[in-house]
């Protein structure tokens, strides 16, 4: 399962980048790695993180070793990485709640960060530091997702249409101007007729 998750972020990081200079289908490949991995870490969290492999997830001896609340532990932890996951797909792709999801999730993994730290500084555990590995990585990424404005994304991702730039940033300001999203539209259409 770890050279998923290792193939999984690749992809998905790989997207960011696809998707800021306009290649073809990058909306569906940034959709596919992100939602992939975000997935992942919400339903195997807690045999990803404790080393149980995927052909004994059903199996109660895979789970004899690991206490109840480190497998609670795992599946927050997880579900807080793919809420960050998902944050930054939907500001990449400039949906709403972009922000509300990359907060959300940042601030449980800020929380994991903390009691992983405290947990391996006490026994010098090597799964918590596995943990924090993870958490650190996909945490500074959301971290620079919250920090980059939607204007800066929107603006690179269609740096060759200002006039749709200009539209959109109309639309945002006024959000219950019809006539302002139907500008939005009607410039989409020409991009994508080119």
């Amino acid at each position: 399962m770890k050279r998923t998750e290792i193939v999984l972020s690749i992809i998905a990081f790989i997207s960011i980048i696809l998707s800021m200079n306009h290649v073809t289908f990058n909306g569906v490949i940034s959709a596919l790695g992100f939602t992939s991995l975000a997935l992942l870490y919400m339903y195997l969290s807690f045999a990803l993180f404790n080393k149980i492999p995927f052909t004994r997830i059903l199996k109660k001896e895979a789970y004899l070793n690991v206490s109840k609340l480190r497998i609670f532990g795992t599946v927050l932890t997880g579900m807080v990485l793919s809420l960050s996951l998902i944050g930054m797909l939907f500001k990449l792709q400039l949906y709403p709640m972009a922000e509300v999801n990359l907060l959300t999730g940042i601030l449980g993994l800020l929380i994991a960060t903390i009691v992983s730290i405290v947990k391996y500084s006490i026994g010098k555990d090597k799964f918590y530091f596995e943990i924090l590995k993870r958490i650190i990585l996909v945490g500074v990424f959301g971290f620079l997702f919250i920090i980059t404005p939607k204007e800066s994304i929107l603006e690179i991702r269609h740096r060759k249409h200002p006039e749709y730039i200009e539209a959109v940033k109309n639309a945002w300001a006024d959000p219950d101007n019809q006539a302002l999203w139907k500008k939005v539209e009607e410039e989409n259409l020409k991009i994508y007729d080119e």
